[in-house]
């Protein structure tokens, strides 16, 4: 009998499945080590999993700030019990805009914050739909960050 798939559900403010955003480094690692995903070469900031289709980003307290998820065939990325690597880009745009209370979302391909959430998403496009056989633009990343996160994002686009 194969094992159920994996999946981690995506919630603001708190994480994505066991991964805590503000945990300690070490604690980020021992849980993702008890999922089967041991650390690979990273940076100083940055651990990568699973193929790098987990990376974690700490801020300057060594505690977990961002986590960002791509598509694999070893788990599936839930938000709002919907797998947003079986939606299409567009789909989850709409998904988690209808969750925000701030202004109005415009969709962008490329890169997007959803700044009451901490969420962002980053370059959809055909070839990162690994679900639907590369039929429609999918995104290939989804990412959940803290209000440091948040700040360092609006500090790069000057905004802070």
């Amino acid at each position: 009998m194969e094992d159920p798939m994996l999946t981690l559900d995506l919630v603001p403010h708190l994480g994505v499945g066991p991964i805590l955003l503000g945990s300690a480094r070490a604690e980020a690692r021992v849980v993702l080590l008890a999922l089967g995903f041991p650390l690979e070469p990273g940076g100083d900031s940055v651990d990568h999993f699973c193929q790098s289709a987990i990376q974690i980003e700490y801020g300057p307290d060594d505690r977990v700030s961002f986590i960002g998820l791509s598509c694999h065939e070893r788990f599936t990325v839930s938000y709002q019990d919907r797998s947003v690597f079986a939606l299409s880009a567009p789909d989850v745009f709409a998904l988690m805009a209808a969750s925000e209370r701030s202004a109005s979302h415009t969709y962008q391909e490329y890169e997007y914050c959803f700044p009451d959430q901490i969420i962002t998403l980053w370059n959809a496009d055909e070839q990162y739909d690994r679900l639907g056989g590369e039929s429609r633009p999918v995104w290939a990343q989804v990412g959940l960050g803290d209000k440091t996160y948040l700040a360092a994002i609006a500090a790069i686009r000057g905004k802070a």
